[in-house]
């Protein structure tokens, strides 16, 4: 006679529903309820892989995402499944929020890990949780991609070459004739933000450009922040004649200013983005941008964690992956070069 998910549910003494959740890795149950539920599976035989120890027996990444750009953590996030599978991990996500945190140790732990947690990934999280009470009880490993802010958040961090990006992305717009080069800037305790706005800096400083401060203009990644900060860089005196904005989201908002303006891109003025979204290359003109790895960097986290748990010695506990300019139609030389 074949045994059903009800018999188990029965023998355990839970609902369908939580019997459910228990063998499928859901992270809202109770540790002891999912721990009944799966020997109450083994001993009734139900389904070949409890049975074989394979799928309900795989380690776990639990992985806490507050992404900023719904594109950003859907990439990482197939970077981290894709190794996971690779790896015989399975990987689950949770979204945190200042909102969805909770304040206790033990409710933390019990809605977000399970028994088979290997490691903890952190995306981009702002949220005050007990995160690493929890994993320095447990002794496992916290990886954070992007951190948000300079303070510690985790044993290893994973993050493109933020600076770097930020440099290449100034410096082809110098090549290009721009001085007057204006910012589209993150919060100023973003890291990975103030580090492209660094690389800006660093480029300035290369060409012998002085700094601006006007040029620069906080915005927060989303499309209206950048609609409202080209619209201010507009309204300056002496308006830049190029815009780098620190992520696609914001160029593109920052394009549309621009139109509402009667201004075309390139002519009128040059745009560059950062993150290589799927909507940088379908604008028109096409976004020139800098890519990020997005999901080697999640493919980067597993691997890690597996590495730690198999007792390799880590020789870096910071990983920082190649970002690449993408040259597409929205810059050219500003008009006054062209005249001269």
């Amino acid at each position: 006679m074949k045994v059903t998910l009800r018999d188990v549910a029965r023998q355990a003494g839970v609902s369908n529903a939580t019997a459910s959740k228990a063998l499928n890795s859901r992270g809202d149950v109770a540790e002891d309820t999912r721990d009944r539920v799966l020997r109450a599976a083994r001993t009734l035989g139900y389904g070949t892989r409890i049975a074989s120890n394979s799928i309900l027996e795989r380690p776990v990444i639990n992985v806490l995402i507050d992404a900023m750009d719904p594109y950003y953590g859907v990439e990482v996030l197939r970077g981290l499944i894709a190794e996971g599978q690779k790896q015989g991990v399975d990987v689950i996500p949770h979204i945190e929020t200042a909102e969805t945190s909770v304040s206790s140790m033990d409710e933390w732990e019990r809605l977000h890990l399970t028994s088979r947690t290997i490691g903890i990934v952190i995306v981009v999280l702002r949220s005050g949780s007990p995160i690493h009470e929890v994993a320095r009880r447990r002794g496992l490993p916290v990886i954070v991609i992007d951190p948000y802010s300079m303070e510690k958040q985790g044993d290893i961090t994973i993050s493109s070459t933020n600076w770097q990006g930020g440099r290449d992305a100034t410096t082809m717009l110098i090549e290009l004739g721009h001085r007057r080069i204006g910012v589209i800037a993150g919060p100023s305790h973003f890291v990975p933000g103030v580090e492209r706005l660094y690389g800006y800096r660093t480029a300035l400083d290369d060409h012998a450009i002085s700094w601006d401060q006007s040029l620069v203009v906080e915005g927060s990644y989303t499309f209206g922040s950048g609609f409202d900060a080209a619209e201010k860089l507009l309204d300056l005196a002496s308006p830049p004649t190029a815009i780098f904005a620190l992520s696609d989201r914001m160029a593109l908002g920052a394009i549309r200013a621009l139109e509402t303006r009667g201004k075309k891109v390139p002519r009128d003025i040059s745009i560059v983005g950062f993150d290589n979204s799927p909507g940088s290359e379908l604008v028109t003109p096409a976004l020139t941008t800098v890519g990020q790895p997005l999901a080697s960097m999640g493919r980067v986290a597993v691997s890690t964690i597996q590495s730690l748990r198999e007792g390799t010695r880590l020789h870096t506990h910071t990983f920082q992956l190649a970002t690449t300019l993408i040259e597409r139609a929205s810059c050219a030389p500003p008009r006054y070069a062209e005249a001269m």
